[in-house]
């Protein structure tokens, strides 16, 4: 098959169709090859994920930077 982009998602999932996929396998790899371009299967660095558990931890209660304890007093 050629270039995704040469022939376009439309086109693509023609191809696909006329190589013997079903209409919905088309679609989806279409739109499986369209999320993984846009970088949907990145890998988080390390900086993400400590970003992603801290927003975790606030979003839970968990960390609040002390305000509890201005509160409390």
């Amino acid at each position: 098959m050629s270039d995704f982009w040469t022939l376009g998602p439309t086109a693509t999932a023609l191809a696909l169709r006329a190589s013997g996929f079903s209409t919905r396998e088309a679609d989806r790899l279409v739109a499986l090859k369209l999320r993984y371009l846009r970088g949907g299967f990145r890998e988080m660095t390390d900086e993400q994920k400590r970003l992603r558990f801290a927003r975790w931890l606030v979003d839970h209660g968990q960390l609040n930077e002390g305000v509890d304890k201005l509160v409390e007093r």
